[in-house]
């Protein structure tokens, strides 16, 4: 009796995980998948895999379709500076890898190691007004005053809009470069960027308060 009730036992989780995971996936395959590095596993080859157990970090380079965090659209990122460079200080959001870029020294958000932040909505719909920051990995990088940056080819641009396909469906991201300790990806309809943090936990559970602002 006891065989047969720890075989039904271990049946039944079974089914519970092979369920829960089949609707992980089916969810990533209609939203796209989470990004976030408390969401990613790490095979013993060192490939990523989300939470529903599917590849990450393509081998063959396609893209991965990504949604929209919208805990961090409604209420807000959680920032943690993670470098400065070419007169910029960089923060990643610590939940979705948003990442924002502020003049060292003219913004105020420069001063702050950690903060958090609304999304700056009028930007998202009438078009972010950018200047130039630098240029690497073979592209232009943009900033607008709000801390939104974007990775394109072209030059010379001063207002970048969010696709429609991007903003009914997600970001179709790949891999870009690994710098600062962060993997970062970039979306080949927007070029928005994202960062995946190191493993050493620096974006978790932060040991200085997060201050509060909101975007103006």
């Amino acid at each position: 009796m006891k065989s047969a009730a720890a075989l039904f036992a271990h049946m039944t989780t079974a089914v519970a995980v092979t369920s829960r995971l089949s609707m992980r996936r089916l969810t990533c395959r209609v939203f796209g998948h989470r990004f976030a590095d408390h969401n990613l596993t790490e095979t013993p080859g060192k490939e990523k895999l989300c939470s529903c157990g599917e590849s990450f970090l393509r081998a063959d380079g396609a893209a991965t379709r990504v949604r929209h965090n919208l805990a961090c659209f409604m209420g807000g990122h959680s920032y943690t500076k993670i470098s400065e460079r070419a007169g910029y200080c960089e923060y990643v959001c610590s939940d979705c890898g948003h990442p924002l870029m502020f003049e060292r020294e003219t913004s105020s958000y420069a001063r702050l190691e950690r903060f958090r932040k609304s999304v700056r909505h009028r930007c998202g719909w009438f078009g972010h007004i950018v200047h130039e920051v630098t240029e690497r990995s073979g592209l232009t990088e943009y900033a607008c005053h709000c801390g939104h940056s974007f990775l394109l080819q072209a030059k010379g641009l001063t207002r970048v809009r969010h696709p429609l396909l991007c903003v009914m469906t997600g970001h179709r991201i790949r891999l870009l470069a690994r710098r600062n300790e962060q993997l970062e990806f970039r979306c080949r309809d927007c070029g928005h960027p994202f960062c995946l943090g190191d493993k050493t936990g620096q974006f978790q559970s932060p040991s200085t308060p997060l201050s509060r602002k909101r975007l103006m």
